[in-house]
Formats: C-alpha cells, sequence, structure tokens
C-alpha cells in the first residue's frame, strides 16, 4: 500500500466546498444552481493549484 500524498488530500477535499456551497443555498434565499456554482469555483481553486502549479512528480 503507497503513502498518501497532498494530491490525495486535495482530492479527497474536493466535496467539501461542493457540500458547503449546496448547505449555503438551503439555508439561504439563493437558488442551489448559484450556490452550487460558487461551491465549484471554490472546488476548482485548489485542484488548479494541485494538477499545474505543483504537478505530481512520479
Amino acid at each position: 500500500m503507497t503513502q498518501a500524498d497532498r494530491h490525495d488530500a486535495v482530492l479527497a477535499a474536493l466535496p467539501a466546498p461542493l457540500l458547503a456551497g449546496l448547505a449555503w443555498g438551503w439555508l439561504t434565499s439563493f437558488g442551489a444552481v448559484l450556490a452550487l456554482g460558487v461551491g465549484s469555483v471554490l472546488a476548482v481553486a485548489p485542484l488548479t493549484y494541485a494538477l499545474f502549479v505543483r504537478p505530481p512528480s512520479g
């Protein structure tokens, strides 16, 4: 079994902004589409960093 690295942590954390956006849309008067859109933008930021700024090496 291999050791987990920072890219595994990024992949594991991707659902968090989406779920936070969904909860935000459910608890406020914003629509679910807008809230999920904001959550998606927030989820893409760490993924972009992990893939293009500090790409996997190996």
